[in-house]
């Protein structure tokens, strides 16, 4: 089964035995998973059917139920692929952590398991979930055997002489000591409960960060058929680079990159913790040159992602040869959707309305690469961030 490489920094992935077991009781959801499943079982029945005509023991029998198995097997993984349905890792984790922070503040246990399963769902069903789901029934499709591609002739391997890495100077890397930037904090007034994930406290009102983005997209022009896009670690603010003067600098949406007292802080201790500060400053390419195929599946996220590598380094001035050694080990960064919750580590964590239009200029090849710089390079033309300050939630609901 195909894996991403690119799944954010952190933990590795989880198996993929799992194709469609709910990790949480969503009685649609499932409905929806099990009617896919039962649209790609037309096509494996339809082809046991053909292979039963032959008769037993013979080659195209034993062709026939070959096909049959390699089809399922891409079902299989299609259906995980495209219609997940289950929480994140990191939405489970946020789930566990706000029953504890729930009934530390007060609420009895099945008041707090309800409100936080309430509060931290699944995810919808995609659009191409949903498309496959509606497939009228239509017999199993013929695979034919593609020939064998002449192998290259093989070239003598000439051993490269190690490198024996420097060591790293200067003081020791720690955000122990870090606090989260007052733009990201809890507005005054908002209800809030403190949860601890991966040893690091986290502020959830209702079961959402303080202080996300709303989901505002600006569309780019149609004649703007190349370009790069910019990303301000600052503020997240992602935006168009470009060489016509109408384009440059235009918004496009808003993600999140870096959790807790690391998001969107450029902090050089930040920038070289992995799995915690945002990515670094400097230019990014993408995983394919393809543009279709640069949008894969990361079993991490459990999401679709664009995977993207540093491929220059900026302000190499501002950080001390252990931070720029951590910097440059950091690695799987992606741009994807951001759920209910979540923060990013190192990725760009985009709403879902703004993910959805940053995959299209990806796969369209309009995106040609990313430029991430830690101050706004365009403050004529940037906007302030659209951040989401009011919450609804309230700590006295908790003892209803």
């Amino acid at each position: 089964m195909k894996m991403s490489r690119y799944l954010c920094e952190g933990k590795t992935a989880e198996p993929r035995g799992r194709v469609l077991r709910p990790m949480r009781t969503d009685l649609a959801a499932c409905r929806a998973a099990l009617a896919v499943l039962l649209a790609y079982l037309q096509f494996f029945t339809a082809g046991v059917g053909l292979a039963q005509d032959q008769a037993p023991g013979s080659s195209s029998a034993a062709e026939a139920a070959g096909q049959i198995a390699d089809f399922f097997s891409q079902v299989g993984d299609q259906i995980y692929e495209d219609c997940i349905f289950e929480l994140s890792q990191e939405q489970i984790e946020i789930q566990q952590a706000l029953i504890v922070a729930y009934v530390k503040a007060g609420a009895s246990s099945s008041v707090a398991r309800k409100l936080a399963v309430k509060q931290i769902h699944p995810p919808k069903l995609s659009a191409k979930c949903e498309q496959i789901r509606r497939m009228p029934k239509q017999a199993a499709p013929t695979i034919e055997e593609a020939p064998s591609p002449a192998l290259p002739a093989e070239k003598p391997v000439i051993a490269a002489i190690p490198k024996i890495p420097a060591k790293p100077t200067g003081p020791a890397i720690s955000v122990a000591n870090k606090k989260t930037l007052p733009q990201w904090d809890c507005a005054p007034g908002v209800d809030f409960v403190t949860i601890q994930l991966n040893g690091y406290a986290r502020k959830l009102t209702g079961g959402e960060i303080c202080n996300p983005f709303e989901d505002v997209v600006h569309e780019v022009s149609p004649a703007a058929r190349s370009f790069r896009l910019g990303y301000t670690i600052r503020t997240g603010r992602l935006f168009i680079v470009s060489d016509d003067p109408q384009l440059r600098g235009q918004t496009i949406a808003w993600a999140i990159s870096g959790r807790e007292m690391c998001r969107n802080n450029p902090d050089p201790d930040c920038l070289a913790t992995r799995a915690v500060g945002p990515l670094p400053p400097g230019e990014y390419a993408f995983n394919s040159p393809i543009g279709d195929q640069r949008i894969t599946f990361g079993p991490k996220t459990k999401r679709n992602v664009a995977g993207i590598y540093l491929t220059k380094l900026w302000n190499k001035d501002k950080f001390t040869a252990r931070q720029t050694a951590a910097i440059l080990s950091r690695g799987n960064i992606a741009i994807h959707e951001r759920l209910k919750g979540e923060m990013s580590e190192a990725c760009l964590g985009l709403e879902a309305k703004g993910w959805a239009y940053v995959a299209a200029l990806i796969k369209s090849g309009r995106a040609t690469g990313v430029n991430a710089y830690v101050d706004e390079p365009y403050p004529q033309v940037a906007e302030n961030p659209p951040i989401v300050v009011a919450s609804s939630f309230s700590l006295t609901s908790l003892f209803k």
